[in-house]
C-alpha cells in the first residue's frame, strides 16, 4: 500500500511540472506572436546563414560606373593628338568629364547669350562653356542667370539609358571672402564606385553611346518605312 501511494504521489508530482513548463512554453510563443496569426513557434522558424542565397543580395540591374577619371584623362590625350595629325577641332577636357566633376564659378552675358565658366574639380582647371557642350556624362542644355541646366544619362547594367535634367548652382561668397581671397576652393572627392582601368579603346561615354543607338534605332526605322511594297495587278 505504501509502495502504491508513493508511485501515485510521484506521477501526479510529474505530471504538474510537464504542465508547468508546457503552459510557460505556451505563454512565450503566445507572446512573440501577439497579434500575428500568422506566426509561427521559434523551433519552425528557419534561420538562414549568412553564406547562403538568401542573403541581402542586390538584384536587378545596376548603375554602370564610369572609368577612372586618370583612364579618361589618357583617352582624351589620345584624342586631342588623332584630332591634331587629321587637322580636326581639339576636343575640350569637358568631354571626359562628370557633371559631378566640376562646379560653376561664373556666369556672364555674351553677344551668342549667355555662358559659364566651370572649374574642373579633379585637374583644378577652368573652362567656358555655352548650352551644348556635352560632358561624359551628360550634356548643357541651358544657361540661366544663377544656375546650369544639363541633361544626365545614366546607363545600367542591362544596356538601358536613363535621362534625367540635374541642375548646378551658380557657387557664390560672400564679399569678405572674395576681397581678401580665402574663398574655399571645391575639395574633389573620387567615387568609391569606379570601374576597372581597362583599355582607354573600350572607353564610350554614356551620352555619345545613348545617341548611337538612338541614330541606329531611326536608322532601321526609316529603311523599314522605304522599303519598297509589290503591288500585283489583278489580271483582267
Amino acid at each position: 500500500m505504501t509502495k502504491s501511494n508513493t508511485k501515485r504521489i510521484l506521477s501526479v508530482a510529474f505530471a504538474a511540472v510537464g504542465f508547468l513548463l508546457l503552459s510557460g512554453s505556451a505563454n512565450e510563443v503566445s507572446a512573440q506572436c501577439s497579434g500575428d496569426p500568422f506566426c509561427k513557434p521559434a523551433y519552425e522558424r528557419r534561420v538562414d546563414s549568412p553564406g547562403s542565397s538568401t542573403s541581402s543580395e542586390p538584384k536587378g540591374p545596376i548603375v554602370v560606373a564610369a572609368p577612372s577619371i586618370e583612364s579618361r584623362i589618357e583617352y582624351y590625350k589620345e584624342m586631342r593628338e588623332k584630332a591634331a595629325m587629321n587637322g580636326q577641332p581639339i576636343p575640350k577636357v569637358t568631354s571626359v568629364l562628370l557633371l559631378d566633376e566640376m562646379s560653376v564659378t561664373g556666369i556672364f552675358k555674351t553677344p551668342r547669350g549667355y555662358g559659364a565658366m566651370v572649374e574642373a574639380t579633379p585637374i583644378k582647371l577652368s573652362y567656358t562653356i555655352y548650352p551644348g557642350e556635352k560632358f561624359f556624362d551628360g550634356q548643357l542644355v541651358a544657361v540661366e542667370e544663377n544656375r546650369l541646366v544639363f541633361r544626365k544619362v545614366t546607363k545600367w547594367s542591362n544596356n538601358k539609358f536613363v535621362s534625367s535634367v540635374e541642375n548646378k548652382a551658380l557657387r557664390e561668397y560672400s564679399m569678405e571672402q572674395e576681397i581678401q581671397g580665402t574663398a574655399p576652393s571645391d575639395e574633389y572627392v573620387p567615387s568609391a564606385r569606379t570601374a576597372k582601368s581597362g583599355s582607354s579603346d573600350a572607353i564610350v561615354s554614356p551620352l555619345e553611346e545613348m545617341n548611337n543607338s538612338s541614330d541606329e534605332d531611326a536608322a532601321k526605322t526609316s529603311k523599314k518605312s522605304k522599303r519598297p511594297t509589290s503591288n500585283k495587278k489583278k489580271g483582267s
